[in-house]
């Protein structure tokens, strides 16, 4: 059943951008006088079929993620890249449906609409060239990370055996590595391809955590950058970013436009008073709509795009963690750096819900992690699903957990 109902939405998808192509081409081929002019409802199916694309898109990532589980690693893993391409098209067409609706919001016209979806096309493959060849650099800086440098002491030497030696294993090239200076516990991986793949952690782990915790870790980090993870994540962290920039700039633009008693403006065009309160009405009502319309965009974009963000990470997570220990061979290692994060409290201050999701642990609402139930917009599994999982997998483990329990508490477990 839901194989056939995956089938059914991904031939919908399709028809949906082929329609929305032929009617772009008979626009401007209308435009050119090459045919008839088109009439205006072209525009307006033209203007639906964009919009319903980006949300025809997440559909059809839910329904295949939904039918990738239980199956093998590669078949998840080819999952994930179909998912991949189909959540970037759905972060792409989000923007395209903002510029719309900003566009027809100012004009009222559905040629209008099509003008302004065009420009943010452009802005939107904008971004996603930017987060292809850029976006590994950028959220770097963000948490002003610090490259290390080859050879290495201390604990960076053991970072960096660390990394060397499970890039070995995974028949991958070992990505840069890099420490963010924070006393929380957590590691990031972001790259869309090879030669600009980056692993960070922080000073906190690479401190406190001992070699078996580690190799958890960045076994955990390196699955999501062989299984093309990270390159989602970049792509989606810049264009979440871009989502909440434009309705931002949007609200600012209309609130300012208030201050300046621009739609205050309609009464200097009337012939007499009756014409002259007439068009401070039209104005007002108009500042109005655009204010509505703009607040409307400012809260339930970003939520859109969040839910693009995490509409496949959980299942992306359990992956991480099997390939961790399909690479270690040890699947004490993550479960104890999994548990003594549980026990962590320390804010990570770099967290932002742009980049969110790209963390080993989501470093957002700390304190919260260890909740019996997952919220429909988190991007994470909880510590304690995840834990379960192993378990469920590994029966070992829970005397590992309940050891790890008792020396938090400050007990030394006996034998």
């Amino acid at each position: 059943m839901l194989a056939l109902a995956s089938l059914v939405v991904a031939a919908a998808f399709v028809l949906l951008v082929v329609t929305v192509i032929a009617i772009i081409v008979w626009i401007v081929l209308g435009a050119a006088n090459a045919l008839p002019d088109p009439d205006r409802k072209w525009p307006r199916l033209s203007a639906w079929a964009l919009v319903a694309i980006p949300a025809l898109a997440i559909l059809l990532a839910f329904l295949i993620n939904r039918g990738g589980e239980g199956r093998t690693f590669y078949q998840q893993q080819r999952a994930n890249r179909r998912v991949s391409l189909l959540l970037l098209v759905a972060m792409v067409g989000l923007v395209v449906a903002l510029g719309e609706a900003i566009a027809a919001s100012f004009t009222f016209d559905s040629y209008w609409a099509l003008v302004g979806a065009g420009i943010a096309v452009i802005l939107g493959l904008g971004a996603a060239g930017f987060a292809h060849f850029s976006g590994p650099g950028a959220v770097l800086s963000s948490t002003r990370a610090r490259r290390l440098q080859r050879p290495a002491t201390g604990r960076d030497a053991v970072l960096l055996n660390v990394v060397d030696e499970l890039s070995t294993s995974a028949n991958m090239p070992p990505p840069t590595v890099y420490v963010i200076q924070d006393d929380s516990l957590n590691a990031l991986a972001v790259g869309t391809k090879p030669s600009n793949a980056a692993l960070a952690v922080t000073s906190g782990m690479v401190a406190r955590f001992d070699r078996e915790q580690l190799q958890g870790v960045v076994g955990h980090e390196l699955a999501h950058l062989r299984n093309l993870d990270s390159r989602y994540g970049v792509y989606v962290a810049i264009l979440v970013g871009l989502v909440a920039l434009v309705t931002d700039g949007f609200l600012r633009m209309v609130i300012r436009a208030w201050a300046e008693g621009a739609f205050f403006r309609g009464a200097s065009f009337g012939d007499d008073a009756k014409g002259a309160i007439a068009g401070l009405a039209a104005g007002v009502t108009f500042g109005i709509v655009l204010l509505l319309i703009a607040a409307l965009l400012r809260i339930f974009a970003p939520i859109a795009s969040l839910l693009v963000q995490a509409a496949v990470s959980r299942q992306r997570e359990f992956l991480a963690d099997a390939t961790s220990v399909e690479l270690t061979r040890n699947p004490a290692g993550l479960a104890r750096a999994l548990v003594a994060l549980r026990e962590d409290r320390d804010p990570l201050d770099y967290a932002n819900r742009g980049s969110q999701h790209l963390w080993f642990s989501n470093p957002v609402g700390v304190g919260k992690l260890n909740s019996a139930r997952t919220s429909w917009l988190a991007t994470h599994p909880t510590l304690d699903n995840r834990i379960e999982r192993l378990g469920e997998l590994y029966p070992q483990l829970h005397d590992i957990e309940s050891a790890e329990k008792a020396r938090a508490a400050g007990w030394e477990p006996r034998g």
